[in-house]
């Protein structure tokens, strides 16, 4: 089956723009990203390109925290920094607001970890490795999430972004093609809540060589090192109203090998 997918000019049309405020006029437009660490380098990126024109902030996580959507939901009030990095409280009068919210959990939910055991270890599917969220607890997970989001930062446009793809690796701790399965539970829980779609899995799938296996410890986050944050270029541009930047050659490139039929509206 395919993923159901939505294209920038869906986007546009799902949300609609939101006018960037004048640079000397007041505060920038603030971007949360929410993800797991593709995007936290990948954010570093945004930071670089948008400065001066959009505020974009990674999402909090410690380094020995799993990015799956348990923990996303556990942790909320700390992504929206209504918790600070150790736990406080932050006064009411200091929560940032947040125009825009792109988020995804879906690797984190698909890694094979050891059973039965309270403290969390990655366990390669040939010698038992479970996967960490099953199909039916991912769609609630998500659900609950969405709700989470709209309910503590109801001012914010949500934007779902979906998983990135999962190729051979000696590590096998992921099963490959897994998040395809996933990305289709998420799109029908978006849909139901009419968040729109961020198709990082098209963009990504028809930029790396997705035959040959990813080195050890670079499967599924390092993507043969090309930069994937255009697509979120994009809605923010799309967004805010901003000058769209010149097409890049990764854009030309995964454009150039999607097939029609991988992106429909």
């Amino acid at each position: 089956m395919r993923i159901c997918n939505y294209v920038i000019l869906a986007l546009l049309i799902a949300v609609g723009p939101l006018s960037a405020q004048a640079q000397d006029d007041g505060p920038l437009p603030r971007v949360l990203i929410i993800g797991d660490s593709t995007y936290s380098s990948h954010t570093r990126d945004l930071q670089k390109l948008l400065k001066g024109k959009v505020e974009v902030v990674y999402a909090i996580w410690q380094p020995d925290e799993i990015v799956d959507t348990t923990t996303a939901i556990q942790l909320l009030d700390r992504h929206l920094a209504r918790i600070d990095r150790n736990g406080n409280p932050v006064d009411e009068a200091r929560w940032p607001g947040w125009d825009l919210i792109h988020f995804n959990c879906g690797l984190g939910d698909l890694i094979h970890h050891a059973p039965d055991m309270k403290t969390f270890r990655v366990l390669p599917i040939h010698v038992g490795g479970i996967r960490n969220t099953p199909e039916d607890q991912y769609a609630k997970n998500l659900d609950t999430l969405v709700k989470a989001l709209k309910a503590r930062a109801p001012e914010a446009r949500l934007v779902w972004a979906s998983t990135t793809p999962i190729r051979a690796s000696a590590t096998n701790v992921f099963e490959k093609g897994s998040e395809i399965a996933y990305n289709q539970i998420a799109a029908g829980v978006m849909k139901k809540h009419s968040v729109p779609t961020n198709d990082m899995y098209t963009f990504v799938k028809h930029l790396i060589n997705m035959d040959k296996p990813a080195g050890f410890g670079a499967d599924p986050f390092h993507f043969d090192k090309k930069p994937i944050h255009m697509p979120i270029v994009r809605v923010i541009e799309q967004m805010f109203q901003l000058p769209p930047m010149p097409e890049t050659e990764e854009e030309k490139t995964s454009k150039q090998k999607t097939p029609k039929s991988d992106v429909r509206s």
